[in-house]
């Protein structure tokens, strides 16, 4: 049997998570943003590093705050993951102002639990390396654990932290030797997309506060056609989703086809549909259809 490592990517969101899984997969299959928590649900993509087979998962930036339905949600799938996972990587943002979110985070994790720590965006600081040696020394002296600055961006201090990577899991036989890759999770894999195009077109006008659920979901040989909902909590949140004559609900609609075509290798076609429903973040219904919700 081929072993199979599971690897959780946490940390706040915005910090390069999933950046450095689509890094890894060459694949868009997480939201990529600079917006909170643009990934809801434990995304999977198999990988491999120095021949070692590994699902690397990324997990939502879940809130710590939020006491909705959905926030709940979120972090009790997080909790779940970490229960069978290999090697945790905490991502660190190097401009974060504060590590009160990271200090709650690494309180979650099991005692015996692989931690590595990637502080990204290190480009940044390209003109001020005693601003990052004084950061990277705050990061070990309150964790102790070994610590990678890299910037995903520009390549930098990538391939020793995968060399890391690697030979932590080598001394170690895999805690489950099987995929945490949930069965039947392509059409939560396709909403994502969606929703993460969605936050990309409408940057700072939208705030938190979309849901995507494909109502239906029509396959065929070569064209699989999707019906979709978009979940807003407000009117105005509506008018900004369709834009002016309709010009922003298209161009989501031609970018989530662009990119699904792209990783499913089949025609798409797309219906979009915005829907005003307060405080859906609370309903248990939609949340279960979303699959947010077990």
């Amino acid at each position: 049997m081929k072993k199979m490592y599971n690897i959780s990517v946490i940390g706040q969101s915005n910090t390069g998570k999933s950046s450095l899984i689509n890094y890894l997969s060459k694949k868009y299959v997480t939201a990529e943003s600079n917006k909170l928590q643009t990934t809801r649900i434990n995304l999977h993509n198999k990988i491999k590093i120095n021949n070692l087979e590994i699902n690397i998962i990324d997990t939502p930036g879940i809130s710590l705050v939020k006491k909705d339905l959905l926030a709940e949600s979120m972090k009790k799938s997080y909790v779940k993951t970490l229960q069978s996972i290999d090697l945790v990587i905490l991502m660190i943002d190097v401009n974060s102002k504060d590590l009160n979110y990271e200090e709650s985070i690494m309180n979650l994790l099991l005692d015996d639990c692989n931690i590595l720590i990637a502080i990204n965006k290190i480009d940044l600081m390209e003109n001020n390396h005693d601003a990052l040696q004084k950061f990277t020394d705050i990061i070990n002296d309150k964790f102790h654990k070994e610590t990678f600055p890299i910037s995903i961006k520009s390549e930098v201090g990538i391939d020793n932290f995968l060399e890391t990577i690697s030979k932590l899991l080598e001394k170690q036989p895999p805690i489950s030797n099987e995929s945490l890759i949930p069965k039947n999770n392509q059409k939560l894999i396709m909403q994502e997309i969606i929703r993460g195009v969605i936050v990309d077109y409408t940057h700072n006008e939208l705030p938190y506060d979309t849901a995507v659920l494909i109502d239906k979901l029509d396959e065929k040989k070569s064209l699989i056609s999707l019906y979709v909902s978009i979940y807003v909590s407000k009117d105005n949140q509506k008018k900004i989703i369709i834009g002016k004559g309709g010009s922003m609900i298209k161009n989501i609609g031609s970018t989530s086809r662009k990119i699904l075509e792209e990783n499913f290798n089949k025609k798409f076609f797309i219906s979009l549909n915005t829907i005003v429903k307060d405080n859906w973040k609370n309903s248990y219904s939609i949340l279960k259809k979303i699959g947010y919700l077990d």
